[in-house]
């Protein structure tokens, strides 16, 4: 019995190269978008530091507690951008340099990953009451940056192009507090089915610090369970909880922290993660 389950292990292990693949690219970015624009001629720059983790994941449903690699760690370091190129559009980019390793049987890869580029752009504003209602578009596309490995366990991204046509309804309370809720459609220029991303966020602002939480859902539309059609058209889903506290020092420099967890998935590794950094403003 003993056998067959070590056995057993190596074939996840290798079936694991496609959930882990479709589910790299978007663990640096576990929080959707708020929808607050720069200004016209403002700039935001923020360089941070992750590490997101799993020794559990779900083939299908079904969770598996027991893979033959150990623990998957992943750390980067990203570079975001936003400038305000009227009051009421933002253009901005994001990527990443990730490196990934096990507890052992495959090899560490480290390399940069994707680069994502978008625009914010402010459709229509409405008073409702005390509050202000913004509604934006978010379009957006994802590039790799290199050749990397993109067919391992230790891969650090999908190696594809997405394109993201996205919006976001915000709401913005006079006392300082905010919900938003950011949705819309991702096509996926390569075997894996598209999707469409839901990601709720809200918080609260008093004085210099402003406390946030938020909740992400990816909806896959199609493909495979892992093992049950061939790579890389795996359908992969989650909810993935978290919160996060930003503290200005400065009217320009600000400190970040954010923590996340993955309360269900499909095809998935159950990821748990932080990141820190700090915000640079113009």
């Amino acid at each position: 019995m003993r056998q067959r389950r070590s056995a057993w292990g190596w074939e996840i292990s290798r079936l694991l190269v496609i959930g882990f693949v479709l589910s790299t690219a978007r663990l640096a970015v576990a929080q959707g978008d708020e929808g607050f624009l720069r200004g016209m001629g403002h700039l935001d720059i923020a360089l941070s530091y992750g590490l997101d983790t799993y020794d559990e994941f779900w083939i299908g449903d079904d969770k598996i507690d027991d893979a033959p690699f150990g623990r998957v760690t992943r750390q980067y370091v990203s570079l975001y951008a936003a400038y305000g190129l009227t009051d009421e559009i933002d253009l901005g980019l994001n990527g990443s340099y990730v490196y990934v390793d096990t507890d052992h049987v495959f090899d560490d890869e480290d390399a940069l990953q994707d680069l994502t580029t978008f625009a914010r752009v402010r459709l229509g504003s409405h008073r409702l009451g005390s509050a202000t209602l913004n509604v934006l578009a978010a379009p957006g596309i994802k590039v790799p940056m290199t050749h990397y490995e993109d067919n391992s366990v230790t891969a650090v991204g999908d190696g594809q192009v997405d394109l993201h046509l996205r919006g976001i309804v915000q709401l913005v309370f006079d006392g300082g507090a905010y919900v938003a809720i950011e949705t819309g459609y991702d096509f996926r220029f390569d075997s894996p089915p598209d999707e469409v991303p839901i990601n709720f966020t809200g918080g609260f602002t008093f004085d210099r610090i402003t406390i946030s939480g938020f909740a992400s859902r990816i909806e896959s539309l199609g493909g495979y369970d892992i093992g049950e059609g061939p790579f890389p058209g795996v359908q992969e889903e989650y909810w993935r909880l978290g919160g996060g506290v930003y503290w200005r020092l400065t009217e320009s420099l600000g400190l970040t922290a954010r923590g996340w967890t993955t309360l269900d998935g499909k095809n998935t590794g159950d990821v748990n993660g932080f990141s820190v950094g700090m915000v640079f403003r113009w």
